[in-house]
């Protein structure tokens, strides 16, 4: 009998996590059938990035500044701001699985898997029964951005991944007493989003803040609350010195070029009869979650996990929505249209929120209903058919994408892209062939982010993407490009006439560039930064190298010792505590 219970409880324990497996196998179905890409609005930016951190890996020619081998090989900066580790991890994973295909299954499948993951742990920290947990994970794997990852390559689909964690280490404020910051965990959390998407960390960091403010109420021991808080803080700077170092270091003497300004009112949520993934949320969506907030109203004092979660999702939800007037705030605060870009992105806070909420809440029900002896099934089956109803549109939505690529038009968005090589069948293959620095060559995307513009320049109005278009990838392809040892970059050409000519590569106040040997220290730039030299006659050679600052070397330095020192604690923590983990899980004592 105890061997019989011991197995039922070890399947009881793994069965979520094959119902999230097989939940994000059935939402990636359409692609695995039909082996396409599904190349969006996102994909070609990233896939420069993480190509360029591969190809480092790959040749082990480490340049932490300079994109060598990608972005038209022009040198400029996007991985140091922008991710930096996060990108090397994507690196490494795309030299390991050989082709974009393989790339965007391995790492749609772990987005999946983490969100969902996330939202289930998250549903039994809250006290939820084990149903409802499992089916409010199912939920939000199909809602907001958490999809955006396999249908566009959205960068905020990381930060919805994450965010149920986020979560969790707010309820923990609220909920434990004794002990309400566990600074490793929160520590890690933070790293680990600020090391992939800034923005995101932001809207971490805003969301804990008010159950921090109630955790410091109704905790026993806030001094011991302030010092783990600290300890957390502290941590987190030291081992994402790396990030803030960089960004710091290159806006001491350049003029960064803004992200593109986007309208907020443009880009809220709406409601939809048939849509629930970024701009789109269905109708039984919003009545499920305008249900529970009626229900926490009327049972405020029953729950302050369960009011504080869907009162805050709530407000975020309503934040991310058409009811707040986002062209005046836009008016007040013009800078919100490069920053914040898309209120809609506050869902990644709003949908853990709500769902960790319904899951208390359906819980609650749940033991009444059997009480009184009606048919508790009703919750189960309310929940399951909001599963249905934004997973059918979900999938139909890969269908429908991953069925482009065999179609004429093979991407899917041309938002920015400016040139498209015209042998469709050349471009599929590119995606599957297992040097995939080829697709960069046959789809080229204007994107003007983190370009230094020149302080005569920054005032003037016109369309960056378009100067780089015009600067960098028409003329590119003119020179010969070589990466050199110790992260440099060479461009040589043969030129009929000696004169004045502008190079189709980056330069920042820290960038050394050699011109036939001498090195220039003054120079003019264009509007996106791109140097004019005096050419000769004949052959050409110019070299670009980035000299960084001493003091961000050192902080490179601490960063990667504190993390490497964080992942072999890690490493020892899982190993020592995974068999004791299991002896429970086969003792019924964790869930």
């Amino acid at each position: 009998v105890g061997s019989e219970m011991c197995i039922r409880d070890r399947i009881n324990w793994v069965l979520p996590y094959c119902a999230i497996a097989a939940m994000a196998y059935l939402i990636m179905f359409p692609q695995f059938v039909s082996h396409g890409v599904i190349l969006g609005t996102d994909s070609i930016f990233h896939f420069n990035r993480f190509y360029d951190a591969a190809k480092q890996i790959q040749q082990l020619n480490f340049s932490y500044f300079q994109s060598n081998y990608s972005f038209q090989q022009s040198g400029r900066i996007i991985n140091a701001v922008y991710g930096p580790l996060f990108a090397y991890l994507n690196g490494a994973i795309l030299g390991v699985v050989g082709t974009w295909y393989q790339y965007q299954i391995v790492t749609t499948f772990i987005v999946y898997l983490l969100g969902g993951i996330g939202m289930y742990r998250l549903g039994i920290r809250v006290h939820s029964k084990r149903t409802f947990a499992i089916i409010c994970a199912l939920i939000y794997m199909n809602i907001g951005w958490l999809p955006r990852w396999e249908l566009a390559q959205n960068m905020n689909a990381w930060g919805a991944a994450l965010a149920p964690y986020m979560v969790i280490c707010g309820v923990r404020m609220i909920q434990d007493h004794q002990r309400p910051v566990n600074w490793l965990q929160l520590m890690t959390l933070m790293t680990i989003i600020i090391q992939i998407h800034m923005l995101s960390s932001l809207f971490f960091v805003i969301t804990l803040t008010p159950f921090f403010i109630i955790g410091l109420i109704i905790t026993t021991n806030r001094k011991k609350m302030w010092i783990e808080t600290l300890k957390a803080v502290g941590g987190t700077v030291i081992l994402t010195a790396n990030v803030w170092g960089a960004l710091l270091m290159l806006n001491l003497h350049n003029n960064i070029a803004n992200p593109a300004d986007f309208s907020l009112a443009d880009n809220v949520l709406l409601p939809s009869m048939f849509s629930s993934t970024r701009d789109y949320l269905i109708y039984a969506m919003w009545i499920l979650f305008i249900l529970q907030l009626i229900y926490v109203l009327f049972t405020f004092k029953k729950s302050l996990t369960n009011t504080v979660l869907t009162l805050l999702g709530s407000l975020v939800l309503l934040l991310s929505s058409p009811l707040t007037p986002w062209s005046f705030f836009q008016d007040v605060i013009p800078a919100l249209g490069h920053t914040l870009q898309f209120p809609n992105r506050l869902t990644i806070i709003a949908f853990p929120l709500l769902l960790a909420g319904v899951g208390i809440s359906a819980t609650t029900l749940d033991k009444k209903a059997q009480e009184i002896d009606l048919r508790n099934q009703l919750i189960t089956g309310i929940l399951l058919l909001m599963v249905f109803l934004v997973f059918t549109p979900t999938t139909i939505d890969v269908y429908k994408r991953a069925a482009r690529y065999d179609s004429e038009i093979v991407l899917n968005s041309f938002s920015a892209i400016t040139r498209v090589s015209e042998n469709k069948t050349a471009l599929r293959h590119s995606v599957h062939d297992l040097y995939p620095g080829q697709l960069l060559t046959m789809v080229e995307k204007r994107s003007p982010d983190y370009l230094p513009i020149p302080k005569k320049y920054m005032n003037q109005k016109y369309v960056r993407s378009y100067a780089y278009e015009g600067q960098i990838i028409n003329e590119a392809h003119k020179y010969t490009h070589t990466v050199l040892p110790h992260g440099g970059l060479q461009l040589s050409w043969e030129a009929g006439k000696a004169g004045k000519v502008r190079l189709p590569i980056i330069t920042y106040h820290e960038s050394q560039l050699t011109v036939n040997g001498h090195l220039l220290r003054h120079y003019q730039r264009s509007s996106v930064g791109a140097p004019y030299i005096q050419q000769r006659k004949g052959k050409n050679t110019v070299t670009l190298y980035f000299k960084q600052a001493k003091w961000f070397t050192a902080l490179l330095v601490i960063s990667l010792v504190g993390l490497s020192i964080l992942a072999i604690y890690g490493l020892y923590y899982f190993c020592t505590h995974v068999k004791k983990y299991f002896q429970g899980i086969a003792a019924g004592q964790i869930s």
